[in-house]
């Protein structure tokens, strides 16, 4: 190890300065002294308010670092991009369906014939067959909104 008051010297001789770290990787200028504050720097920290309209005309204000990026299409098989475009496919028709669903339940709390109930509950029962929710009419109940019935499993 060399000699503080030497590598104070070179530095103000030659502008050089071998910088050295601790087994923490914190910088440390005099690490055979025993005053903690001839080892370590001390930096206090405070808020600095900035011109940003000064900041602006040099650098740009937004963070790029962390932003993040879309190469999760790039980085894809052409296997599963084709799967992940039936899977979008397949969320949207549910999710127009489910509004289907919605709205005509909405629709049958106001209708009060009984031709009406009879044709909103087959269309209840098919837009929910076609959400997978049952495959025959026995699967669902029988009074409104019509809801698949779970069987216990034996």
């Amino acid at each position: 190890m060399s000699n503080f008051s030497q590598d104070i010297q070179n530095f103000c001789r030659y502008g050089e300065y071998t910088y050295k770290f601790d087994e923490n990787g914190n910088l440390i200028f005099n690490n055979s002294s025993m005053d903690f504050s001839q080892v370590y720097l001390s930096l206090p920290l405070k808020n600095i308010v900035y011109n940003n309209s000064k900041l602006i005309s040099f650098y740009p204000l937004d963070f790029v670092e962390f932003v993040s990026t879309t190469n999760s299409e790039i980085n894809q098989t052409p296997s599963e991009i084709i799967l992940q475009q039936q899977l979008d496919t397949a969320q949207s028709e549910n999710s127009l369906l489910k509004s289907q669903l919605d709205s005509v339940i909405s629709q049958n709390e106001n209708n009060e014939t009984t031709a009406d109930q009879l044709s909103i509950k087959q269309v209840i029962l098919e837009l929910r067959k076609s959400l997978g929710q049952g495959r025959v009419d026995s699967d669902f109940s029988t009074t409104f909104p019509y809801t698949a019935i779970t069987k216990p499993i034996t």
